[in-house]
């Protein structure tokens, strides 16, 4: 475990629109308003479909990461994420986790990491801006090399 103070800078909302990709669309109001790590402390919503890590397949190991995805459509759901800057790729890496529930089927839940996703109603998301540490990722050997967020000096 380790810990940091954060040193917060702005906040802004932002609302996608129907039809926005939600990882897209959020990396773009980023680099609109120039802020390059934070997190998401609002994220919610309706869409036409998300992906997300998981699988219906029997799992040989569940202690090792999954390569599977499962796609729902309409549905609603909330979450909360952080932003990385990726300097290698100059934009910003969004790790997002979401609650989904499916409309049609008396809401039944899901939970997990979003791969990506639409928008199908309006969706709602505050983001915050985080001044210092520097936000990175980086290869976690003792979490399968999955990168985890790291704290460096600015």
């Amino acid at each position: 475990m380790f810990s940091t103070e954060l040193v917060g800078g702005r906040r802004i909302a932002v609302v996608l629109q129907p039809g926005d990709d939600i990882l897209g669309a959020l990396g773009e109001a980023c680099a609109a308003h120039g802020i390059e790590q934070g997190y998401l402390p609002v994220f919610l919503g309706a869409f036409t479909e998300v992906s997300l890590i998981g699988t219906c397949l029997p799992v040989e190991d569940e202690d090792v990461p999954l390569k599977d995805s499962v796609l729902l459509t309409n549905v609603e759901g909330t979450g909360s994420g952080t932003i990385a800057w990726d300097a290698a790729a100059t934009s910003v890496q969004i790790h997002l986790h979401v609650a989904i529930g499916m409309k049609s089927r008396a809401a039944a839940g899901y939970a997990g990491h979003l791969l990506g996703g639409t928008v199908h109603y309006v969706t709602e998301v505050v983001v915050e801006e985080v001044l210092a540490p520097r936000f990175a990722r980086r290869p976690d050997p003792a979490a399968h090399d999955i990168p985890n967020l790291v704290f460096e000096a600015v």
